[in-house]
């Protein structure tokens, strides 16, 4: 039996160990919130989060604070066995000090991708392959509102390079995008797309995006915004930024290097081209038109000969090779309309009506720029310049912190503890339908959520109000029943942040509690709360404070008719004793 009894377990080790050779890893669940569906995205807080989209290549994921990756070993997206394919909305949040080495930027491939609201402040991408410091071969996909100042340096002199694209190809689109960093390699290089398009499906598009960076390129096929642009559409789009040639240069465009068969309208060059090569152009490096067995068409392109540097040898001042029909229209020769392009919006091509300055662009003294890049400064007028909860760090770095603005103009910021790896979103301010009978309110109810990983789960959660409240109660408002109850168990305190006195309010939320407003253990408490102050209503004394007064001096009033109504009665009693005691 001992004997049977060694066998069967000799040969059960040995079965886990070709099953734990030949089974394939089971991919861990994410580590944050979420459940990676577009109604209930992964919520990415921190680096090591973002790093986590590559054990889901389908999912939906969002960004709820900015993130900082400094000190992090970030290894560009590359989720198995196939390229990204979900969503990645930013929220409007900043990524900042990403690095990545030998491979692209934040994503290496994506496929039906989408990407946007995001933007990349700092770091450096590197590799030997296709390069972005968004994505280095975007196939089919999106990316609407991404802006980047990354660094971007090519290892390779054969690889597609681009400020935000490497490769930008079957129908992908790219829409309101900018990148602002530095660009170092050899050829087929562009400050937005390095190559764009496909003969099947359509070439895709490239629109109302610019490049006001800084190029420093020796090789072939370089654009101040695509470097070959094979097919698709470029439309309302400019390059401002510099481009350093460092070497022996060939087919440089300061907008486009090359172009097969793609349509380019409604566009400037603004590019400063410092240094000289062979066939360089002020908007082509060389255009391939319908005299070629290529079709690549162009209206309504200008371009600045002054920071041009005299780079436009063809009679019609677009490209050095130019088999195309169409002019580029020349402006500031000289230098003598260095605003031509700036702080306007009725100098052409800006007066077409596919420049949207109502919507998309705004006017400033520089270059147009795009609205969107605005909404990734963080609002303006939170308490202690940014950092409202006081410990140091910029709140918008942090997805347990949020403020909101009352109706009053008095900032509520709401925390969460780090350690309970909850989150906050969606901070607004509630205009309840109902009136809290007996208390008279101090401030708007401040509407906000709690995304925990584990449904169910009790939360700390402190409000900080930038004002300090005398005897305050916090009041929680149901909008189903339009009825107020007190939150239970609050403690109350001051705490001085920037110099200014503040009441806070920490009190307990459990998820599907009676503070919970959906009611259901999900992962998501919805508290609409507020400061409000207890009514003091005085006895019916016929000494009752005029209407319209305070509360505080409604409630000295009470006291005062208590007292004369207790002086009364003693004197009651005295005249009655004393009757007796005269008999």
């Amino acid at each position: 039996m001992t004997k049977l009894t060694g066998l069967f377990f000799k040969i059960l080790m040995a079965t886990i160990l070709v099953l734990s050779v030949f089974t394939p890893a089971i991919a861990s669940a994410y580590s944050g919130y979420g459940a990676g569906t577009s109604t209930n995205p992964y919520r990415i807080a921190t680096c090591a989060q973002l790093q986590e989209i590559d054990s889901n290549a389908t999912a939906y994921y969002t960004l709820v604070s900015n993130i900082d990756c400094t000190g992090v070993t970030f290894t560009s997206l590359t989720p198995s066995p196939a390229a990204f394919s979900g969503t990645l909305d930013g929220l409007n949040h900043t990524i900042s000090n990403l690095t990545t080495n030998n491979d692209s930027g934040l994503f290496s491939q994506t496929n039906g991708a989408t990407i946007k609201n995001i933007n990349i402040a700092s770091g450096t991408a590197s590799s030997n392959g296709n390069l972005g410091s968004f994505v280095g071969c975007a196939r089919a996909s999106t990316l609407d509102n991404v802006h980047s100042s990354m660094t971007v340096a090519s290892l390779s002199g054969s690889a597609y390079v681009g400020g935000l694209v490497g490769g930008s190809v079957e129908g992908t689109t790219i829409n309101g995008a900018s990148y602002s960093g530095t660009i170092s390699g050899g050829s087929y290089i562009g400050g937005l797309v390095g190559y764009q398009g496909t003969l099947t499906p359509a070439g895709g598009s490239l629109s109302n995006s610019y490049f006001d960076g800084t190029m420093n390129v020796a090789g072939t096929y370089v654009g101040g915004a695509v470097g070959i642009l094979y097919s698709g559409a470029v439309d309302n789009i400019y390059s401002s930024g510099s481009i350093n040639v460092t070497g022996a240069t060939t087919y440089l465009g300061g907008l486009i290097g090359i172009t097969y068969k793609g349509a380019t309208n409604n566009s400037f060059a603004a590019s400063y081209i410092n240094g000289t090569g062979t066939q360089f152009g002020a908007v082509f490096g060389i255009f391939f038109g319908a005299a070629s067995d290529f079709s690549s068409t162009r209206s309504n392109l200008y371009f600045d000969r002054y920071r041009s540097n005299g780079n436009d040898a063809h009679s019609l001042g677009c490209a050095s090779t130019d088999q195309g029909t169409g002019t580029c229209a020349e402006v500031n020769t000289a230098n003598a309309t260095p605003l031509y392009f700036k702080s306007n919006s009725t100098n052409a091509p800006l007066n077409n009506v596919s420049w949207d300055f109502a919507n998309t662009w705004s006017v400033t003294s520089g270059y147009p720029a795009l609205r969107n890049l605005q909404l990734f400064n963080a609002p303006t007028g939170i308490p202690n310049n940014g950092d409202a909860n006081g410990d140091s760090i910029q709140d918008s770095y942090q997805a347990n912190v949020m403020s909101v603005q009352d109706s009053n103009g008095v900032w509520a910021t709401v925390t969460v503890p780090t350690a309970s790896a909850c989150t906050l979103g969606n901070g607004t301010t509630t205009s309840p339908t109902a009136s809290d009978t007996g208390y008279t309110s101090l401030t708007s109810l401040t509407s906000f959520w709690v995304y925990c990983p584990t449904p169910g789960s009790t939360v700390a959660v402190t409000i900080i109000y930038d004002k300090q409240y005398t005897s305050p109660t916090l009041r929680y408002y149901n909008a189903s029943t339009g009825t107020y109850t007190a939150v239970p168990g609050v403690t109350y305190g001051t705490k001085t942040i920037g110099g200014i006195v503040k009441t806070t309010a920490t009190y307990n939320l459990t998820d599907g509690g009676s503070l919970d407003s959906d009611g259901t253990a999900n992962g998501i408490i919805k508290d609409p709360v507020g400061l409000a102050s207890l009514v003091v209503v005085a006895p019916a004394t016929g000494f009752g404070a005029p209407q319209g007064t305070s509360s505080r001096i409604a409630a000295a009033y009470g006291l005062m008719s208590l007292c004369l109504f207790a002086a009364a009665a003693a004197l009651r009693r005295y005249s009655h004793s004393w009757r007796l005691h005269k008999g």
